[in-house]
């Protein structure tokens, strides 16, 4: 490099600084340092770090060497911060303190969060045992599932999605048709067996189960009987809890497709009766129109329509 005269003593003067200046020890070298102090010894770091004693003490060793300082003096059993290395690792504490403060803001703000709710039959009958799928495919994206018979406010931000189970008329929000949904009958195999179901006409004498606002008068006519609602047997708020109900064989529960596939399909439930109806209310995707093209909101959205494509309609 040529430089002018008057400038190449002050130059070699910058060369001789640099060469002379200590560089940083390594970074796992400091981390294995201010652990060793935190826990006073080098067999207790080790195991807090996963390392091996002998790791931990070569580590420590190499950073003295390279310092030119004594780091820790014998103590009892254990090791204590020599005098002249206290100011040192209480600087290096918080500098790796913040380094570990910055990796987490970073990390924080790639990581984004979806916000879903649904009815709670459906968020413990359907989407949780599904949900795995999402979150292993997609880890970066944080699911929060509001489960609640409560329609939370989409426009106000209260939540990003909502799985609604209704006619499908909410304004002013991107809705698509989700999933239909159907009406039927079910009951353990024991309670199917042990009160001869074959006929739907048998029901009558039967302990009946269903959940609020599905009644029975919506099944009567798929099966060809005539009849008032009956007032006799249990309702319950929750289908979830309703089907349940059915599963330890307590009645005949009026279950929808949704909620009851995966117990017949586990051999939990069975139908005994073959006719249905379809729900006058079907499951939708409901969103902010702004938030539709958002990234963790398309791939939500993907996801769970491939999960109610190949979802079994009744045969």
């Amino acid at each position: 490099m040529y430089l002018p005269n008057d400038n190449r003593a002050i130059f070699n003067n910058y060369v001789i600084f640099a060469h002379m200046s200590p560089r940083p020890p390594p970074f796992n070298a400091l981390r294995i340092f201010i652990a060793v102090a935190r826990h006073g010894g080098v067999s207790r770091a080790a195991e807090a770090l996963h390392l091996t004693h002998s790791a931990v003490s070569h580590q420590i060793r190499a950073l003295q060497e390279e310092l030119g300082v004594t780091l820790f003096e014998k103590r009892g059993r254990g090791l204590a911060l020599a005098s002249e290395a206290f100011a040192f690792a209480s600087r290096v504490e918080a500098a790796l303190n913040e380094i570990e403060v910055a990796t987490r803001e970073l990390a924080a703000r790639r990581r984004t969060r979806l916000r879903i709710s649904t009815i709670p039959s459906f968020a413990a009958r359907w989407l949780l045992p599904r949900l795995g799928d999402f979150i292993s495919s997609c880890p970066e994206v944080d699911v929060e599932v509001e489960s609640s018979p409560r329609a939370a406010d989409i426009k106000g931000g209260e939540i990003d999605i909502g799985i609604r189970f209704g006619s499908g008329h909410y304004p002013g929000l991107h809705t698509e048709l989700l999933l239909r949904d159907w009406l039927f009958p079910v009951c353990s195999p024991e309670f199917a067996r042990s009160h001869g179901l074959a006929d739907p006409a048998s029901i009558d004498s039967l302990p009946l189960l269903h959940s609020d606002n599905e009644p029975w008068s919506w099944w009567f006519p798929a099966a060809g009987i005539v009849a008032e609602e009956p007032e006799r047997g249990l309702m319950f708020s929750d289908s979830a809890l309703m089907l349940q109900a059915a599963i330890t064989g307590q009645g005949l529960g009026l279950a929808r497709q949704s909620i009851a596939a995966d117990a017949i399909r586990a051999g939990l439930l069975v139908r005994p009766f073959r006719a249905l109806a379809e729900s006058p209310h079907s499951y939708f995707f409901v969103c902010r129109k702004e938030k539709l093209e958002s990234l963790p909101m398309a791939r939500f959205r993907e996801w769970i329509f491939s999960q109610t494509a190949a979802f079994p309609m009744p045969d």
